[in-house]
């Protein structure tokens, strides 16, 4: 029996979808059988991630700091798919510096970069996903949502340290998908959120002494791969989680415990 054969055909967004962890997930949706529409400002970098991608991924523009792009990117989809069944917010962007160096400006580039544009994606999602059957929200947040980081595993480099408004933004999208897990309810419409614990891009693994702290850190004693995503997006993307709802997924290798 396979547990996630209602994925076939759904049709799912996925945004930041050609990122470090956004293209495993349109894979393996893919892979199961969904037509997966990454949504994203650059079509060329969706073309170099998925030139030989397998299933059906298809790019469509949205740019998420602007909401007319994504309401026009929705409603596009929606025109050719007639149904939008799964929206994954995975996209993010925002400003760093030293912790009491951050100016106000950088403080709320995070913020709008971590949560403000969930906000705006689950409000253009919303009517369409009530006309979905088994509607699915995934918001893609993080465990420094949920714990702080350790200075030590920044070698004690205040100025490398993850920043104040990445944590803040996070914490704030756990509790926006609780709120329209409650709200939606009503509609049949599940909202989950999923905090990724340490998946250091191909980029930050140079740095071995890095990579070797925060294995030390984490209980099982390696880092994340985007491949250990791959089961509980597929849970989440299901009927088979149409119990779970306003829950927050730590997959973190044991960071956070």
């Amino acid at each position: 029996m396979n547990l996630f054969k209602d994925i076939e055909n759904r049709i799912v967004i996925v945004t930041g979808g050609y990122g470090h962890l956004g293209a495993t997930m349109c894979e393996v949706l893919a892979d199961y059988g969904a037509k997966v529409y990454v949504a994203g400002r650059r079509k060329e970098k969706f073309d170099d991630r998925f030139n030989a991608a397998k299933g059906e991924i298809k790019f469509i523009k949205m740019d998420v700091q602007n909401r007319e792009s994504i309401t026009n990117a929705f409603q596009s989809i929606y025109s050719t798919e007639k149904r939008i069944d799964v929206l994954i917010n995975n996209a993010h962007f925002g400003a760093t510096d030293h912790p009491e160096k951050l100016s106000a400006d950088d403080w709320r580039i995070g913020m709008e970069g971590g949560i403000n544009h969930y906000f705006d994606t689950v409000m253009a999602a919303i009517p369409f996903l009530k006309k979905s059957k088994n509607g699915k929200i995934i918001n893609i947040a993080s465990m420094y949502g949920v714990v702080v980081p350790d200075l030590g595993i920044y070698d004690g480099r205040e100025e490398l340290l993850n920043p104040a408004n990445y944590g803040t933004s996070k914490a704030a999208v756990i509790h926006l998908s609780k709120y329209y897990a409650m709200y939606l309810a009503k509609y049949n419409i599940n909202v989950n959120s999923i905090s990724p614990g340490p998946f250091p891009s191909e980029s930050v693994q140079k740095d071995k002494d890095f990579v070797k702290r925060l294995e030390e850190k984490t209980k099982l004693k390696r880092i994340g791969n985007p491949e250990d995503l791959k089961g509980i997006i597929l849970l989440l993307s299901s009927n088979a989680s149409s119990f779970i709802t306003g829950q927050n997924i730590v997959v973190d290798g044991g960071w956070t415990i």
